[in-house]
């Protein structure tokens, strides 16, 4: 629990950090909003020499420069799209695509004028945004002076293209450029093995392609058709543009989230909705698709996602699987649907801290949390099979209850709507003894009862006027019980009882964890016999057993390798 706090604690610590930079930012904001062109030009100058430059180059390699706040790669991405998103202007942006993308330009010129002659047919002129750095500088050490100098961007950037270019080119489709484009600059980071640092290099380079400001020739190397509107055919500004460096990418960025799902141990559910909103914006455009590779690995995804689900049918939260799918599926959905200008980009942050070991903790609030993120993931892979399969997002699934016609009994409704202090029937109730600390022993009647996904173990007092009812003093869930036999006391009989209540977690939103769940209660039951001990026991697991089975027939549909064709099938009729 010690680790769950300090999560809690450093997850509260960043929400204040950052709330303090887009603070900032909003100033920023307001002051270029003022209209003075002179303050506009001093103000867009200062945040690219003082905050962008130091921030960035670190990612270009270029260590030299001692103005760097020598923060980590994932903080600098968070900040630089940040800044972006609240701030924009045509100069930040296209401030921001020239530092990236100023080798990839470089070469395309160099190589448009090597084959042409001159820029015509290339697919743009880089000149105008390559002599906007001009206006930039930044400080850098000075060994000679012992101190610092100013030297313009310009200059570091040709010093970073002289050193790695010098037998490179880029059109944007042989495959022996894109493994060159991989090992360098952003894209270094892209297919980085740090989930974290590769989600945050894709949204900044998404928010580049999506902004307005961009110029067409960054606009048309990142993949970005000025002829059309963004949501023109494709919620993603990444179509297909001859030239484009993320349309030669495409198949490996692909391929990189999908292995972000894939990975074992699997990361946190908020990293795979994450990954999930990145897969999705991009398969929805215009001729991007899975190869067999990528489809291959996707399903090996969905795969470990439906076995995980699986195993929770026999942990102690399996009855409230289906109840947990209907509150996640909207949850699943509304994060994957969300729109790029209101995604914030803290999430990256967030990812770098969210991963929490509970395998092997055998509290029930763990188990619950275990429970709920194997529905989050599974539910995320169903909608992506469908997306990749089908093309669009599924809705809320119908999940039927099994009949309870043969359930109807007079018994099983008296005992299902059993609370404390009521009345029940005793009716194959077996005879024990319990002590309780604040009214000693107790002679009560264990009675296990499974109606349908719902089930019950009702401790009862014998009435002392009807003879086969009794006064409930106790209920616990069916589910979780594991009946255990004590190895010294035969006739003794130990419950583990589920304290946690997960409605409160619910209440609070799904991504809530309680930082001091309750503590498991323990029951011991002590019978005549050692023969009433194992009949008690047998009776609680057969009861669960039939809990259980009801809540697989009631998922097996969504289970089903072909739930997608039985959906089409149902679109159809």
């Amino acid at each position: 629990m010690g680790r769950d706090k300090c999560t809690h604690q450093r997850n509260k610590d960043i929400f204040l950090e950052t709330d303090k930079i887009v603070d900032d930012l909003f100033y920023f904001k307001d002051m270029l909003s003022v209209g003075e062109s002179r303050l506009s030009r001093v103000v867009t100058q200062n945040l690219l020499s003082l905050l962008i430059l130091p921030l960035l180059l670190p990612l270009l390699k270029l260590g030299e420069n001692k103005g760097s706040y020598n923060i980590s790669a994932v903080t600098s991405l968070y900040i630089v799209s940040r800044l972006l998103q609240v701030v924009g202007g045509k100069h930040l942006i296209n401030g921001v695509a020239g530092l990236l993308l100023y080798h990839y330009m470089a070469l395309c010129q160099r190589d448009a004028i090597a084959t042409n002659g001159d820029i015509a047919g290339s697919i743009g002129d880089a000149s105008p945004l390559l002599h906007s750095l001009n206006d930039i500088n930044i400080k850098v050490s000075d060994h000679e002076a012992e101190g610092e100098k100013e030297i313009n961007i310009n200059y570091l950037l040709q010093h970073l293209n002289v050193q790695t270019s010098s037998n490179s080119h880029f059109d944007g489709s042989p495959k022996d450029d894109n493994v060159y484009i991989e090992r360098f600059g952003i894209f270094a980071y892209l297919f980085s093995d740090n989930h974290s640092i590769s989600l945050a290099s894709l949204f900044l380079l998404l928010t580049l392609a999506e902004n307005k400001d961009l110029e067409h020739f960054p606009a048309s190397l990142l993949g970005m058709s000025q002829s059309q509107g963004l949501m023109n055919n494709c919620e993603s500004a990444f179509l297909k543009v001859d030239g484009s460096i993320l349309v030669g990418l495409m198949p490996q960025i692909l391929k990189t989230l999908l292995k972000v799902l894939a990975c074992q141990p699997p990361v946190s559910p908020p990293m795979q909705w994450h990954t999930g909103w990145f897969l999705r914006k991009l398969l929805q455009c215009q001729g991007n698709k899975l190869t067999d590779d990528n489809i291959h690995l996707f399903n090996t995804s969905y795969e470990q996602s439906r076995e995980c689900l699986q195993k929770e049918l026999d942990g102690c939260w399996f009855d409230h699987i289906p109840d947990t799918i209907g509150h996640e599926w909207g949850s699943c959905k509304k994060a994957l649907e969300l729109q790029f200008h209101v995604k914030d980009p803290l999430f990256t942050l967030e990812l770098e801290i969210c991963q929490q070991a509970i395998d092997g903790n055998f509290n029930s609030c763990f188990a619950w949390e275990r429970m709920v993120d194997a529905v989050k993931v599974f539910i995320l892979h169903l909608q992506l099979k469908a997306l990749i399969f089908m093309g669009c997002l599924l809705e809320k699934p119908s999940l039927e209850s099994p009949s309870d016609s043969d359930l109807g009994k007079t018994y099983s409704r008296d005992i299902s709507s059993a609370s404390f202090g009521s009345e029940v029937s005793l009716g194959s109730g077996i005879p024990c003894r319990i002590a309780f600390s604040y009214a000693g022993v107790r002679d009560i009647y264990l009675v296990a009862l499974a109606r349908g996904i719902s089930g019950k173990l009702i401790l009862a007092e014998k009435h002392p006027f009807r003879s086969q009812r009794g006064i409930v003093i106790a209920i616990a869930p069916l589910a979780g019980l594991s009946p255990r036999i004590d190895e010294d006391h035969p006739t003794w009989l130990h419950l583990q009882i589920r304290e946690f209540e997960p409605n409160f977690v619910k209440a609070k939103g799904s991504e809530s964890k309680v930082s001091t769940p309750p503590a498991d209660g323990r029951w011991t039951l002590g019978f005549h016999s050692a023969k009433a001990c194992e009949t008690a026991r047998l009776l609680i697991l057969e009861e669960t057993c039939k809990q259980r089975s009801s809540v697989e027939s009631m998922l097996a549909p969504l289970l089903r390798e072909d739930y997608l064709v039985n959906v089409l099938d149902r679109q159809g009729d």
